[in-house]
């Protein structure tokens, strides 16, 4: 039931919390009654001289062994255990996860697709029925069966040749290996002008829209004083501007709002002296209707020169190819009205997965197949620029975030110096810190560097999206969050390391060079008195992200301030409808913490059991809030089909690699000889194994959908249509002979109403068995039906 109200890619994150839940709870009991009492009650005091402390909290570490203590065979069982019992849950989730992965192959998401069918066809809805009557168009009956058969039998094709980047060629190309099996070709379309004037006429509507939603409102206030009310005199701040640049008096009727035609984007601003003022409402409506008529001339040029070159083969001089080069280099995109992407969509799903599984030229960057994405995956904005430039600014980009991972460390130094009670002591007032050695003194310094800290990683993931979208142009927001994903967790893994080795990485590397021993011990040494920064760290995890998150408090700030200081009535439809709309999760900005409280539950289960009770915690109240959320606070667009779990499953294998080098190392350095090497061999020999075949049995297999699987859904969808003629063919037959009894009776005017009708139906009939009027992948610039041409009513 929780799979079917949230969607597979939430649901893996979900599973996800409650196998680390799992994996740190139960680990956790069995702490309690081995390694703890064993730390405990060992009789070694530490050594001052080499910084091992063992008083108080670190009772409960394992400084408490001394070096070739019989005692550490019990925490090297222990990781043992404890690395299994994790691998096996990972197994697990990998058998329940299969099963649903295949599902969704073959059937989509019938949920998501009804929602897209009604997110598609709101936008519709307003023009459609002008199409209709103009162009005899008609939208087929069965919406929610055209998109997910388009959906299922379409591909993305990039690295499209020049010789090819023509509907017609491409159409060829493929109809070539798969002889009857393609519906339809398309190229997308660099139409820069025809965005630019769409883009621009969008901005007039919305600002027509919120400018005559104020009006609306300060109407509203003056016919209330009139009719003595005086409620909103003191809410709504009498006297000031109207917000359209003129003010009026206290009491005055509002006048038509004016802008001045230098600052038309902002009709809001107070217009500069000696600038022209025009009526705002008349203006607006004008520049729209003006767009209008540039944008049909633009699309029609677009379609006839679109044709041209579909009937003549263009050659082009060495001139012209230089420019396009070059503006293929600086832009990433391809010249007007041509583009190396494009969606070819087949008859059948075996068709598809043969196109996208096999090798269709033998060479790496010519006519790259993949699975068409969700629509509402795809960033438009971004989808004509090439595949090449896309790679080459990742690669930038890469190498620029691994640079600033390796120097985080003046980040993070710069972060816990500023969060030092002593050093807030020269700005802040005395009352205000507490006195040294008391509890609150302790309490405010052990959280302090990790609040500074969380709040300096909330600007991580926006910059990182900005940097994906903007600066690589993913062409789909999954790709976006992938590298938000990675990124982020190597931050935060970055943290991690900095704070054990207090220093900075890239330091650390270039010393380990010269001194490899020397580092280690440091290493060794740090990493129990740093655990008492991640233990705070997962504190204020469990309690204030937690129930921040389930508070939704900035959301209500929000609302609040709409409701009670600017007023829903000042408000235009558009912008009520985006406050309304539920938000989404961002997998780059939600998963990398959890995966990191993963990570410090697995580096310090042995070292510093007490931590991994403190993860515990955390993921037991996620578990709690984040369903919550997922069923009534957050609504995923679009569904990814749990390519959740293949990030998650690669990540939490890399952090068992961590995990087992650092605490065989730690035995290593405390001078056990056979714990060290033996507890290294065995796990990472059983983690290499079962990494393998997790990626053999279950990764591989379920990145695709089989061919085998692929016939069964075409045989059986062929099926299902052969029904379906069948009973047309009935009621054609039933009707065909109800019409001969009117005629037999001699009711010859009823008879040939029905015969009209059922004209009417079979012309219907045969327009929609052909879906060529609608395409889920054609650009939103060319779709017309998609076109806004005026503002949306105000309610």
């Amino acid at each position: 039931e929780l799979l079917r109200c949230v969607g597979l890619d939430t649901y893996v994150m979900i599973r996800f919390l409650r196998w680390a839940y799992d994996c740190t709870f139960y680990p956790f009991l069995l702490a309690c009654i081995t390694i703890i009492p064993v730390y405990y009650t060992n009789p070694y005091e530490g050594d001052s001289e080499e910084g091992i402390i063992t008083g108080g909290y670190f009772r409960f570490t394992i400084n408490r062994l001394e070096a070739e203590s019989v005692r550490l065979w019990v925490p090297w069982a222990y990781a043992i255990v404890f690395y299994c019992y994790c691998l096996r849950r990972v197994w697990v989730e990998w058998e329940t996860f299969i099963a649903l992965r295949f599902d969704f192959l073959a059937n989509g998401d019938v949920g998501q697709n009804q929602q897209q069918q009604q997110d598609i066809l709101r936008q519709q809805k307003r023009k459609q029925k002008q199409q209709q009557i103009q162009h005899g168009q008609h939208r087929p009956q069965n919406d929610v069966e055209l998109h997910l058969e388009q959906y299922r039998n379409s591909c993305l094709v990039e690295y499209i040749p020049d010789s090819h980047n023509r509907d017609r060629e491409l159409f060829e190309f493929f109809s070539a290996i798969f002889p009857n099996q393609v519906k339809r070709a398309e190229i997308l379309l660099n139409a820069t002008r025809l965005t630019r004037l769409i883009q621009e006429r969008q901005n007039y509507i919305e600002s027509y829209e919120n400018l005559y939603a104020i009006h609306f409102r300060e109407k509203q206030m003056y016919r209330g004083r009139n009719n003595g009310d005086n409620d909103d005199d003191d809410d709504e701040g009498q006297g000031g501007s109207n917000g359209s640049g003129r003010r009026r008096s206290k009491h005055g009727k509002p006048q038509e709002p004016k802008i001045a035609l230098t600052n038309i984007k902002r009709p809001r601003c107070w217009p500069c002296q000696g600038q022209k003022l025009v009526k705002a409402f008349p203006y607006y409506l004008s520049e729209i209707k003006r767009l209008n008529i540039e944008i049909e001339e633009e699309h029609e040029r677009i379609m006839v020169e679109k044709q041209k070159s579909e009937d003549t083969q263009e050659s082009q001089n060495l001139f012209s190819m230089g420019l396009e080069l070059g503006s293929r280099f600086v832009t990433g995109e391809s010249t007007e009205l041509t583009c190396t992407t494009g969606f070819v969509e087949f008859t059948n799903l075996t068709a598809k997965q043969n196109a996208i599984q096999c090798n269709l030229t033998g060479e790496t960057n010519f006519m790259r197949t993949t699975s068409a994405p969700d629509p509402r995956d795809l960033i438009w904005e971004n989808a004509t620029v090439e595949a090449s430039l896309i790679q080459w600014k990742r690669l930038q980009c890469d190498s620029l975030l691994l640079t600033g991972a390796l120097f985080w460390s003046v980040v993070v130094t710069f972060i816990t110096s500023i969060s030092n009670l002593d050093r807030l002591d020269d700005f802040l007032p005395s009352w205000l810190i507490p006195k040294e050695d008391t509890f609150w003194y302790g309490l405010i310094q052990g959280y302090l560097p990790v609040i500074f800290l969380e709040f300096f990683m909330m600007f991580v993931p926006p910059i990182l999206r900005a940097i994906a979208q903007n600066f690589i142009r993913f062409k789909t927001r999954s790709e976006v969050d992938k590298f938000v994903f990675l990124w982020h967790f190597v931050y935060r893994l970055a943290n991690l390391l900095i704070i054990i080795v207090s220093g900075s990485i890239y330091d650390t590397l270039t010393e380990g060079i010269s001194s490899p021993s020397a580092v280690i011990s440091k290493i060794a040494g740090n990493i129990a008195q740093s655990s008492q920064f991640f233990l705070n760290n997962m504190i204020v995890a469990a309690g204030t992200e937690n129930f921040f998150e389930l508070s939704q408090s900035l959301q209500i700030i929000i609302h609040l301030g709409v409701q009670q200081v600017i007023q829903m009535e000042a408000k235009s439809n558009r912008q009520m409808e985006k406050l309304k709309a539920a938000a989404q999760f961002e997998w780059g900005w939600v998963m990398p913490p959890f995966i990191f409280a993963f990570l410090v539950g697995a580096v310090y289960c042995t070292m510093v059991p007490v931590v991994l009770g403190a993860c515990a915690i955390f993921f037991y109240i996620a578990t709690k809030v984040y369903i919550h959320q997922a069923l009534y606070v957050y609504a995923q667009p679009y569904e990814g089909g749990g390519k959740l779990m293949y990030m998650l499953n690669r990540t939490v294998f890399t952090i068992l690699y961590i995990a087992i080098i650092i605490f065989s190392t730690v035995l290593g350095l405390r001078q056990a000889p056979l714990q060290g090497p033996s507890f290294f061999f065995i796990m990472m020999i059983i983690t290499l194994y079962m990494d393998r075949r997790v990626q053999t049995k279950f990764v591989k297999p379920s990145l695709t959908l089989a061919l085998t699987n692929s016939r069964f859904i075409d045989e059986d969808n062929k099926k299902k249509a052969e029904r379906a003629q069948r009973y047309q063919e009935y009621k054609a037959a039933k009707e065909e002979k109800r019409l001969d009894e009117l005629r037999k009776s001699g009711k010859g005017g009823k008879a040939a109403t029905v015969a009209s009708s059922l004209k009417q139906r079979g012309k219907r009939e045969s327009k929609s068995k052909d879906g060529d009027d609608f395409y889920l992948y054609r650009q939103p610039m060319l779709n017309k039906l998609l076109w806004e041409t005026k503002p949306r009513p105000y309610r």
